[in-house]
């Protein structure tokens, strides 16, 4: 309950020709979390041969799906009888097939893209000429012209530019965003020098090669382009029907592909990750304890007894990956270990304790029957609309449960300790009994924080043994009891009591111990936040009961105004709320409670042949 799942070093030792039947098995189990064979006297194994084909499958039902826009999941049930594929020939030639029809669709699709992209700037030179006066046929090849279209701010500068160099031209204007747009005609043998000059007078040129060879008006030319961009248009838009049906008959028999695939490939590949000889194959790895004699017998039943497996329990300090073990209750708060790193094999799991204190402390933040009440049924529904958010709402829900609990023992609803003249029955009044409420929360403070020196002492004393154990952890219990002797007994057994556990401290955690000494009272102090992040929300929440209430005594319009102001602002409080009784909550566990204890850094337990 406050470790993780017992665990068993196995090796699997078995002859090569039952090495395919032996993974396919393993696949199955999905108990063995192997270790990666590193080549040393043994080689490391080669994938069976149908990986490749196996690979090229799949790389060909991701990009259809890709192509068709589909992602998600399905269950691998029996959904590819459905349409007839009963084999992995079968399921090969439905995927060609398949990818075949799609490859048609969008490569149609993609030469209609690229035909709409050249008619648009099509498109554009031809309104060169309509917006300068010119006919399509002006921009032919000629021998004694030559010609330049583009954009310049002064036409004047370019008349000089050009006349600079010859009398032998003609210029075309018409005013453009950018300034001036223009065609020069000029003499053939001067086409590079006025080259040259254009680049000096500010001249940008335009592309005009899609108008070349152009004959007949401007109107009939535009007209011409965009009727044949209309039937692209429409080509594009029947290619999207066609994906798209292509996709709703496809979708689950592609999601059933990948994942079969994917399967498949792992145990193809299976090999890469064990030891082999000329003759035999090593798997090295890890199984939980209570699983070992169902890896042997399965492994047994389908090699016809020719597999050994050997199993021991781990040595001292080896790196064993981690399956948290905790009551069901409790599961929803591994979410909390994994965001922040699991336990070692031999450590403490502190999730059980998360699953007690972490809503106490946020139903003690946020303690409110109405917004209690609210947040539960919102995530209730956040549940069901956002399946991927599960994890997080399932840890939240417990919390403003606490929070309506505590909204009992406050008196509190939505910010009101009373309705029509009746006062609320309450244990403590948050906003009338603040020193009562920062009081509660530094005891909640000591309690926490030595509760977490306790579970280090029994971390501790597995590795270095009573002493040190107690010297390391247990001192700093010992140093709190010796101030208080100081303060509220005796002032010299009180030192006395104090000077030995520092000393204590210095044994078992040296300098780093003598670091964190001023840290202690700050660690406590913190967890005055609990009483202060609340009450802050309880005085907001009556500050937008008051404001209301004051609004609506203004009359009709006034009640509609209050009736925004209660639903805004109690809307943002609980918002705030929330985010404060969640962040802060985490904040002490994390900062306060876990360094007491919890080093962590386990690998997760991924037995061969589970899903992510």
């Amino acid at each position: 309950m406050f470790a993780a799942e017992r665990m068993k070093k196995v090796t699997v030792i078995g002859p090569k020709n039952v090495m395919d039947r032996a993974v396919m098995k393993l696949h199955k189990l999905k108990a063995v979390h192997i270790t990666d064979h590193q080549k040393d006297e043994f080689d490391i194994g080669s994938p069976f041969e149908r990986a490749d084909k196996l690979s090229e499958l799949l790389v060909t039902v991701r990009a259809v799906l890709s192509a068709l826009g589909i992602s998600g999941h399905r269950e691998l049930l029996n959904g590819f009888r459905a349409i007839g594929v009963k084999n992995f020939a079968g399921l090969h030639r439905a995927v060609k097939k398949l990818n075949d029809e799609v490859n048609v669709v969008t490569d149609s699709s993609k030469n209609a893209e690229d035909e709409l992209k050249k008619l648009s700037a099509k498109e554009s030179q031809i309104s060169y000429a309509g917006r300068l006066g010119l006919s399509l046929d002006s921009f032919s090849d000629y021998k004694s012209l030559a010609y330049f279209v583009g954009v310049i701010k002064d036409t004047s500068r370019l008349r000089e530019s050009v006349l600079a160099l010859t009398d032998k031209f003609e210029i075309f204007s018409a005013e453009d965003k950018s300034g001036f747009l223009v065609a020069l005609f000029v003499d053939a043998s001067k086409k590079a020098e006025v080259a040259d000059a254009l680049a000096g007078s500010g001249f940008s040129e335009l592309p005009i090669a899609e108008v070349k060879g152009l004959t007949g008006s401007v109107a009939s030319a535009s007209e011409a382009v965009a009727k044949r961009k209309e039937k692209l248009q429409a080509q594009l838009g029947s290619n999207k029907n066609s994906i798209a049906k292509l996709g709703g008959k496809w979708h689950d028999f592609l999601l059933l592909s990948e994942q079969l695939l994917v399967a498949e490939l792992e145990k193809a590949q299976a090999p890469l990750r064990f030891a082999v000889s000329r003759n035999a194959f090593v798997v090295r790895g890890w199984v939980p304890s209570k699983e070992v004699k169902a890896l042997e017998s399965g492994l047994g039943k389908a090699t016809g007894e020719r597999i050994f497996v050997e199993a021991e329990l781990p040595h001292h300090d080896e790196k064993v990956p981690v399956k948290l073990d905790n009551p069901k209750p409790a599961k929803p708060f591994e979410f909390f270990m994994n965001l922040y790193a699991l336990p070692k094999y031999d450590e403490i799991d502190p999730t059980l304790f998360m699953f007690v204190t972490f809503p106490l402390f946020f139903g003690f933040i946020l303690g409110d029957v109405g917004y209690g009440l609210v947040s539960f049924f919102l995530l209730l529904w956040l549940r069901e609309k956002m399946p991927w958010s599960a994890k997080l709402v399932n840890v939240v829900i417990p919390a403003v449960l606490s929070s309506i609990v505590f909204g009992f023992l406050y008196g509190e609803v939505f910010g009101f300790e009373q309705a029509f003249g009746m006062e609320f029955p309450r244990i403590i009044s948050r906003a009338h009994g603040v020193n009562e409420m920062l009081i509660v929360a530094v005891v909640i403070g000591l309690i926490h924080v030595n509760l977490g020196f306790v579970l280090g002492f029994l971390n501790e004393l597995r590795h270095k043994g009573l002493f040190k154990a107690f010297a390391a952890k247990l001192s700093w219990i010992i140093l709190q009891l010796g101030v208080v002797l100081w303060v509220f007994w005796n002032a010299k057994a009180g030192i006395a009591v104090s000077a030995a556990a520092v000393a204590l401290i210095y044994i078992g955690e040296s300098i780093r111990g003598m670091v964190e000494l001023p840290g202690l009272l700050s660690n406590v102090v913190s967890y005055t936040r609990l009483a202060a992040v609340g009450v802050s929300s309880v005085m907001l929440a009556g500050v937008i009961n008051d404001l209301s209430k004051d609004i609506a005594q203004s009359g009709t319009l006034g009640i509609a105004a209050s009736v925004i102001i209660l639903f805004i602002g109690h809307t943002i409080n609980l918002a705030l709320g929330l985010l404060g009784g969640f962040l802060q909550s985490l904040r002490l566990h994390y900062v306060e409670f876990f360094t007491k204890f919890f080093e962590g850094g386990a690998a997760p337990f991924k037995p061969f042949g589970a899903k992510d």
